[in-house]
């Protein structure tokens, strides 16, 4: 699995950039959806009530998002408790999800940084516009200017979270030439996504090895490990200890390509080849891994 977080300044086109990506093949999941949802949850309703009073309430008793909008951004103490109380239920939703999925899992979170990147999270990237274009786009919102910038004011500075984004993209062109700038991107996420293991039993060590230099010589994996295994069967009473296990790092696309040439080493078909997704990697892995393999 390979989890992208998504943020940016205010109006410049997270929610496009995260949808284009969706279209690319990813799996989207957006932090202001889960924030509606749990502001249906009776807890944090009375938690908002009787910090601001029934102000924050509309006719039907349910929370006013406009009313919240206006003391979240009006003081930082307000901002700072709102944080505290929601972003950890935010973030226990994701994490939920997130163990439910597998393969390329796109995440909108507008305060990325502002809350720590989670552990979850392997790259981040950061979606700029032009403050001309910004107010542009939120005209229909009422958001000019000045109200934009009243809403990040307690924020981290664009600048300094361009620095810390993986990668930064800058959208004030059309939506085609948005998606031009993200396909290469998207190509390569998309790839990095597919990171799996394979282990593969032989009976001997050398042909444990002859296994490792034809796999990698072919490019069809970046790394492998080899164990010796004590191996035990139902119809044994003892351990039968000449066995040896590789295990490749690779892509799930070459998993057929490595079961053919390993079939023609060992001389037999691979059992078991056991298959299983990378949920964890840092981003310089993935990124040597895709590029060592075809």
């Amino acid at each position: 699995m390979f989890v992208l977080g998504i943020t940016g300044d205010i109006g410049a086109g997270k929610s496009t950039v995260a949808s284009i990506l969706g279209n690319m093949g990813a799996r989207v999941i957006d932090a202001d959806q889960i924030v509606r949802r749990l502001w249906n949850h009776r807890e944090l309703v009375d938690a908002a009530r009787d910090r601001w009073g029934d102000s924050v309430l509309n006719e039907d008793g349910k929370i006013s998002p406009s009313a919240v909008a206006e003391r979240f951004f009006g003081e930082e103490k307000e901002y700072r408790w709102l944080c505290r109380l929601i972003h950890p239920m935010v973030r226990s939703e994701m994490a939920s999800g997130l163990s439910a999925e597998r393969g390329w899992v796109v995440v909108e979170i507008p305060l990325l940084f502002e809350s720590d990147v989670p552990y979850w999270c392997d790259m981040t990237l950061y979606v700029t516009a032009s403050p001309e274009n910004r107010v542009a786009r939120n005209s229909s919102r009422g958001l000019n200017g000045d109200e934009l910038d009243r809403r990040e004011k307690f924020l981290i500075s664009s600048e300094e979270k361009k620095s810390m984004a993986d990668l930064v993209v800058t959208n004030d062109g059309s939506l085609d030439e948005l998606k031009d700038i993200l396909r290469s991107h998207g190509e390569k996420m998309l790839r990095m996504s597919s990171i799996c293991t394979v282990k593969i039993q032989c009976a001997f060590k050398k042909q444990a090895r002859q296994l490792i230099s034809g796999i990698l010589g072919k490019k069809l994996a970046y790394q492998a490990n080899l164990a010796s295994l004590e191996t035990a069967y139902s119809r044994y009473d003892q351990f039968l200890t000449d066995n040896w296990e590789v295990q490749f790092y690779t892509l799930a696309p070459l998993v057929p390509e490595i079961s053919r040439v390993a079939s023609e080493i060992i001389k037999k078909e691979p059992t078991p080849l056991a298959v299983a997704d990378v949920l964890r990697a840092s981003l310089s892995f993935r990124e040597a891994l895709c590029e060592a393999c075809l």
